[in-house]
């Protein structure tokens, strides 16, 4: 089971790996660096301002759907067709809510149209995630790999197109930026429900009231999740924007920062996309769940403790490469947000683990909590502190929603090595911020300091691996079949 989970996870990275950064720092980047940090940074409020009602979209269907597929295959053909007109439903109480709370707000024109595109935006991404939810349940990992860049595939072909393809003589702005996302949602929606409805031989889609309450009843304790982390994940960009006077261009110098832990932080989420259905799985087969959760701990929050090493004291050389405006404004932010890259990677793994037992209550306890500190941090810290406050409000709110995700593991599953992997990895931390430190002070290149330091993770890697394969009695070569 262990060596499947490696697998497919080393699959699903490098698929991702080839495609999302080229999204994220050749064909985003280029448009923010095109249209300015103002005009970004509506979008990026706005975009922040649909995540917000997304719950509606879903309401817990997705991980309700995905851990219950992965106990028991056969549900894929019994919910999917009944979940499906549910969310078409939801689709249209999501638009209207969404449009009157933008009146409430006090929205433009301009933010009215840029919100119609990213919300038709949001609805063909929640009902593209729920058919990927079937697949992974399903145990097809690779498929669902080519799923999860296919959107991202066909928007750098399109952007691609436009910025440098000289075909058509058009003034890249917001708007296209965000219809031509809209073209590339929609072609991967129809191929996820061709695949979806291949593998589960569903022949309708139809409104079935009575399995339809039971789904809903079921679903809502993840509803409620998915409500709470949207909140504390999605309104920071909002608040600055509403907040402050020139909230437009402080939103889009946090949009800079932020762009760069949602890149990583794609790569985190990943992890759960597996570790999900694979946790699911072992549990309802009362088998062990410690051997895989180290091998996700120490993968993932190794990485993280790394990149948040080497930003900590190059984050002006990384943020001058990629914009040019705000450096230095940014490149406060990104030290900040590095660290919440940390805290978000743990809740990715111990979040799924207590999901897939089936701790949605503790979850919920912590996900509230969550919402009240951001909140209530952000209304303090913002007007002072600006966009470096609402990143400081992120790092405590994550910092402890993850802490409290690790202690319920302890007390509710305990699973084998838990404390001996929280361990390594302290150590590893302590190591490798030592040497991110020293590095900053012996080497005057920072490129080469960043080399040092990734290194260091490099062996560390390469050493757990031979332990953990020795350990197993596994040779490379056997692995490797």
């Amino acid at each position: 089971m262990q060596k499947k989970f490696i697998v497919n996870l080393a699959f699903l990275i490098g698929i991702n790996l080839l495609v999302k950064p080229f999204w994220i720092f050749g064909i985003d980047r280029t448009v923010q660096n095109i249209v300015g940090a103002g005009e970004y940074g509506l979008y990026f409020a706005v975009l922040n301002f649909s995540f917000l009602f997304g719950f509606m979209l879903d309401f817990g269907f997705t991980n309700f759907n995905n851990r219950n597929v992965a106990r028991h295959e056969h549900l894929a053909s019994k919910y999917t067709g009944s979940i499906l007109s549910m969310k078409a439903f939801l689709a249209l109480i999501y638009a209207a809510v969404s449009f009157i709370a933008a009146l409430i707000i006090g929205y433009s024109k301009v933010h009215f149209h840029l919100l119609i595109w990213l919300g038709i935006n949001q609805i063909l991404s929640s009902f593209i995630l729920f058919l990927r939810s079937n697949v992974s349940g399903m145990q097809l990992f690779k498929t669902d790999s080519i799923l999860s860049v296919l959107d991202r595939l066909l928007m750098i072909i399109f952007f691609s197109i436009l910025l440098w393809g000289n075909l058509f003589k058009i003034q890249i702005n917001i708007f296209y930026f965000a219809a031509f996302q809209t073209l590339s949602y929609f072609i991967t929606f129809l191929v996820a429900l061709a695949i979806v409805l291949r593998k589960t031989k569903i022949k309708n889609i139809k409104w079935n009231k009575k399995l339809n309450i039971v789904i809903f009843r079921q679903s809502l304790p993840f509803a409620l999740l998915s409500i709470l982390m949207l909140f504390y994940f999605r309104i920071d960009s909002i608040m600055i924007e509403r907040i402050l006077e020139n909230g437009e261009v402080n939103a889009g110098i946090y949009a800079s920062a932020y762009r760069i832990l949602d890149a990583f932080g794609m790569f985190a989420y990943l992890f759960s996309v597996i570790l999900l259905p694979f946790f699911s799985r072992l549990l309802s087969q009362k088998q062990e769940t410690g051997g895989i959760l180290q091998i996700a701990a120490i993968l993932l929050l190794s990485a993280a403790i790394t990149i948040s090493a080497i930003t900590l004291f190059n984050s002006d050389v990384i943020m001058s490469v990629l914009y040019k405006e705000h450096i230095a404004e940014s490149a406060a932010v990104l030290k900040i947000l590095m660290f919440t890259f940390i805290f978000i990677s743990s809740i990715y793994v111990f979040g799924s683990l207590l999901t897939a037992f089936g701790s949605m209550k503790k979850l919920n306890m912590i996900a509230l909590g969550g919402v009240i500190l951001n909140i209530s941090l952000n209304i303090i810290l913002i007007p002072k502190y600006k966009e470096i406050g609402a990143a400081w409000s992120g790092l405590v709110t994550q910092g402890f929603v993850a802490i409290s995700q690790i202690i319920f593991s302890f007390l509710l599953i305990n699973p084998r090595g838990l404390k001996k992997t929280v361990m390594m990895l302290l150590l590893f931390a302590t190591a490798i911020y030592t040497t991110a430190w020293i590095s900053s002070k012996n080497i005057n290149n920072s490129w080469n300091s960043m080399i040092v330091i990734f290194s260091i993770w490099i062996i560390f890697i390469a050493v757990y691996s031979f332990i953990k394969l020795k350990k197993e009695n596994i040779t490379i070569k056997e692995f490797l079949k």
